[in-house]
Parts: C-alpha cells; structure tokens; sequence
C-alpha cells in the first residue's frame, strides 16, 4: 500500500510534531511551551565498533551504544520570558554562581535544604526539565509516534543573537544529553527488547545458527 495511490496511508510530515518539556518553569510556575517550539531534531544512536587484524584482515565488532545529543529551537517570548525560563533552569540544574559563592563562604551559611555550595548535578538537572517527549501527530492530532529521551538534561542553552539589521523572530537553541530513547509506535507498542513481537523474535531466531525458529 503506497502513499502516492492510497489516501489511508501518508507519509510522516516534518512539520506535524509536538515537543513536551514538563518541567521548564517560570517562578516556580509550570509553563507549557509547545507552541514555541519551531525545530527539534528526533533521537539517533552509534554504534560504537572494535576492530581485529588477523594475517592481513580486517574485521569488525559492535560495541557500546550512545545516543546522540538532540536539539531544538524555540521562539523567545516575551511573554512567557524564554531568557528567564532558561536561566532558571540553571539554577535548578544545582549551579551556584559566584556571588553565591561568596555569600556562603562569607558567613551566610547553607539555607534549610543546601547543605554547601553545590554545583550542577544530575538529579538536580533531570529534575529541572522531566521527561521530554517528542510527539509525531497526523494531519488529525492523533498520536504517529512519540520519542521519550529518558533522565534528559540541558548540556548547551543559546538566548540568540541580537541584530539591528534583522526583522527576524529571536530564537532560544537547546542541546540536550540523555541516556536513552524510548519509540511508541501510534498503535501504542514501545519499542523495546521485552515488546517485540513474535514475528520478530522469530525471525531473529532463524537467523541466528542452531537456535530454534519455533
């Protein structure tokens, strides 16, 4: 069944896609900044690769997966403020900047809950943006595909670039580190070693030398 000659089967659309960050907050606020959202780049890995020489030869072994790093870029409103938003989340992310610092060490002393001057760490980072969600929708708002990046973090933060010659909308540019990615297909299977489906399995079964396709 193809696209071109079948109107219930389309292609994916670049431009049919929600980005969900839960927990960017504004004042302690929850903000929803879906509608800000202009680009975002979807989840992709690399496997790493080990290799052997042998009389000449050279062979290859797969090695450990990283998944790579995901941007987007968002409008920077002015309501709600995408500078402020951001620069909380630093904060949130466990950064204490140097007046901080200085504070402390002059005499202010730990707050009820700070033990020290800490600086950036994951449980503070995860807890400043939840669990992102990139969700691929149809011409119909329905679900196509959602991407999860599991215990994400902001590694990169860009507030744009002023411009007196440019008429242009300002854009905030997020890079953000994960360990790993999760894919629910529309029909609601995710992806993973433990869902996949008895054909699957039984395919990889007869594909492996002396292993059962039953």
């Amino acid at each position: 069944m193809a696209f071109w000659n079948e109107a219930a089967s389309e292609p994916r659309r670049a431009h049919r896609f929600l980005l969900h960050i839960p927990l960017l907050t504004l004042d302690g606020e929850a903000i929803n900044m879906q509608y800000l959202a202009k680009t975002v780049t979807k989840p992709s890995y690399t496997i790493g690769e080990t290799e052997h020489k042998f009389l000449g030869n050279t062979y290859y072994y797969p090695g450990a997966v990283t998944w790579e790093t995901v941007s987007a870029t968002l409008v920077n409103a002015v309501a709600p403020d995408g500078n402020k938003i951001l620069y909380q989340a630093l904060y949130s992310s466990g950064y204490f900047d140097p007046n901080d610092q200085g504070n402390f060490f002059g005499g202010g002393g730990p707050t009820d809950d700070q033990v020290g001057p800490g600086t950036p760490n994951k449980a503070s980072a995860l807890n400043a943006m939840g669990s992102v969600l990139i969700r691929e929708i149809d011409g119909f708002g329905a679900d196509v595909g959602t991407w999860k990046l599991n215990n994400p973090w902001l590694t990169n933060v860009k507030f744009g670039d002023l411009d007196y010659s440019s008429e242009d909308l300002l854009n905030l540019e997020l890079t953000m580190r994960y360990d790993w990615a999760t894919y629910t297909s529309g029909d609601g299977v995710t992806m993973n070693a433990a869902g996949m489906t008895e054909e699957m399995a039984r395919g990889m079964a007869a594909s492996v030398p002396g292993r059962s396709a039953e």
